[in-house]
């Protein structure tokens, strides 16, 4: 076993379980090799969703779609702000490591909060004032088990325009929706399509790691758009 630390989060990992336990503001996430592991798109977008939630407002209902582990979901059902979060993710595997985080986190989370698997929004109904997706966003079609992870199409944002087509009409009013992109894929046609759709830009965060940016953008409906 080995104990490393990247930033606020400690992981320790256990090579014979190939899995592994993280401490992050408080909440103690698992994760295996089935599913994607927290990285620094996870972190980056963990702070835009604290940020968000405390802007929103008060009893607020979350979406953490692609949830994988569901850290996001549960950094935002940590929050007081936050009345109900919906974890979803088309992987069933994903979906189960995420009821036992959120078993294993209930002492210190003040949401409810369900897990469901769904292919994106087949199985989701409702609206929300925060839609959160952690997008699979690389332009790489060179398939493993995991490539649902992170494989967002041939120029990386397709999956991503798919997603904001069905989330612009999830928001409840003044609502907000998260994803995550990577400066490798199409980034100006993203754009576009947010524009065609009736979303715009209200902030952007990014880090830079290695030769690539990951950029957080908060979204919400341009004025006059349907409701």
């Amino acid at each position: 076993m080995r104990v490393f630390v990247l930033g606020r989060q400690k992981h320790i990992y256990n090579a014979a379980q190939k899995a592994i336990k993280m401490d992050y503001l408080g909440l103690d996430i698992k994760t295996d090799e089935g599913v994607y592991e927290p990285a620094e798109d996870s972190f980056l977008a963990a702070g835009i969703v604290e940020a968000e939630v405390q802007a929103l407002g008060w009893d607020l209902d979350v979406l953490d779609l692609g949830c994988g582990t569901g850290l996001l979901g549960l950094v935002a059902a940590k929050s007081g702000n936050v009345r109900r979060v919906l974890f979803a993710d088309i992987n069933e595997r994903a979906v189960e490591l995420c009821k036992d985080n959120i078993e294993s986190n209930s002492g210190v989370i003040h949401a409810e909060c369900t897990a469901i698997k769904s292919n994106l929004f087949s199985r989701i109904r409702e609206k929300f004032n925060l839609i959160i997706f952690n997008a699979p966003y690389l332009p790489d079609n060179d398939k493993t088990e995991l490539s649902e992870s992170w494989y967002g199409g041939k120029g990386g944002v397709e999956l991503s325009v798919k997603f904001l087509n069905d989330a612009v009409s999830r928001l409840k009013e003044n609502g907000r929706i998260l994803i995550v992109e990577s400066s490798f894929g199409d980034i100006g046609s993203l754009k576009k399509k947010m524009d065609l759709i009736g979303l715009e830009i209200e902030s952007e965060r990014s880090v830079h790691i290695s030769f690539e940016d990951i950029i957080g953008m908060v979204l919400r409906k341009k004025s006059g758009a349907k409701p």
